[in-house]
């Protein structure tokens, strides 16, 4: 007896639709299986429990707030499966609670909003189950897609940490050289905290400059980049403000170039008077127009505030040598111009990232 017809038989013994002989069989059917007398009790138990709720408009108020309330869940599950999965490693496991988690789910709907009485409202409770078994392969296939990409961040300390920001919405960055250099197992965390492995594309030993990308082969950060990447003159005073990660969140520090030139006189970099600590290596040097002019590598330890950058020359000489799939002209668009310092820094903010590497 399959589980439909085991159903089919359980609600025609309850409503009394059985003649004598059928439900002499069907008694000794469950004399002798425990678990089928179960469900009749079970089904029994719930004609009494609803028999206080037997007319339509009651029974449609119902369907109608469950249908929304499941929804509402199924969405916040998928929201929070997204980022849990992608952020934890162990996506064997969450599967099993998903596929847990919508059994049940359907299991308590069904028994929810059992009616006896009418075709219409079967009809409407079967609709129902339909949409929540559509929602489940849903996050399912999330679930999958997720499993396939997800990389898992190592679960022990970091060797070191820097800063990197997107130069392409496809998962292009640039940071410093010394900060991923001889380490293979390279992320980089995004603003919403999830960490994504890496791999050094191209590097210039020169200027202390590596270009990584995310291995995830469909990621994409949202939106279209917020700032250019001018090959600009760099002049005294120029005010300037920095976004990178000296710690587990953001920060911003500001300042203006103080030397047209770099260490002892390097022509391609650019001194600074700007606040650095450890982790900024890579952040971009950006302009009060969104242009980013350079990229911080270091510091003079003898002096508070003074700082080195990278001139964004060599950045963009660096570029040329990417695959046919990195396009140079999303470097000269420029969406922030007109926007003051606040709103300039919640748009460049999403692609400013924590680089990490790992032994």
């Amino acid at each position: 007896m399959n589980e439909h017809n085991t159903y089919e038989l359980v609600e025609k013994y309850c409503h009394g639709f059985m003649d004598d002989k059928e439900k002499m069989f069907f008694e000794i059917d469950m004399e002798n299986n425990p678990a089928l007398a179960q469900l009749v009790h079970e089904h029994k138990t719930l004609i009494n429990t609803f028999d206080h709720h037997n007319n339509r408009e009651f029974i449609r108020y119902s369907l109608d707030s469950i249908h929304k309330h499941s929804h509402s869940q199924t969405h916040l599950m998928l929201k929070h499966l997204k980022l849990s999965v992608n952020k934890y490693w162990r996506t064997a496991s969450v599967a099993a609670v998903v596929a847990v988690t919508a059994s049940v789910l359907t299991f308590l709907f069904a028994r929810s909003i059992y009616k006896k009485d009418t075709q219409a409202t079967y009809q409407l409770l079967k609709g129902e189950i339909n949409n929540i078994k559509k929602d489940q392969r849903a996050i399912k296939h999330e679930v999958d897609k997720v499993k396939i990409n997800a990389v898992p961040v190592p679960d022990y300390p970091s060797k070191f940490s820097g800063t990197g920001f997107a130069i392409s919405k496809n998962g292009y960055l640039v940071t410093n050289l010394h900060v991923v250099d001889g380490y293979t197992k390279i992320f980089t965390f995004t603003e919403d905290g999830i960490g994504h492995q890496c791999n050094l594309v191209v590097k210039d030993e020169l200027n202390d400059l590596a270009i990584l990308k995310i291995n995830e082969d469909d990621f994409k950060f949202s939106g279209n980049l917020p700032y250019s990447i001018k090959k600009s003159n760099i002049n005294l005073a120029h005010r300037i403000y920095s976004l990178g990660y000296p710690k587990n969140e953001i920060v911003y520090n500001e300042g203006y170039i103080s030397s047209v030139t770099g260490f002892d006189g390097d022509s391609n970099k650019f001194q600074l008077e700007l606040p650095s600590n450890p982790g900024v290596s890579g952040a971009p040097i950006i302009d009060e127009t969104g242009n980013v002019l350079g990229i911080i590598s270091g510091k003079q330890s003898q002096t508070e505030g003074v700082t080195f950058a990278i001139k964004s020359k060599e950045l963009i000489n660096l570029v040329k040598e990417l695959p046919e799939d990195f396009k140079t002209s999303v470097l000269q668009e420029n969406n922030i111009r007109s926007l003051n310092r606040s709103g300039q820094i919640n748009q460049i903010r999403k692609f400013v990232c924590m680089v990490k590497v790992y032994n």
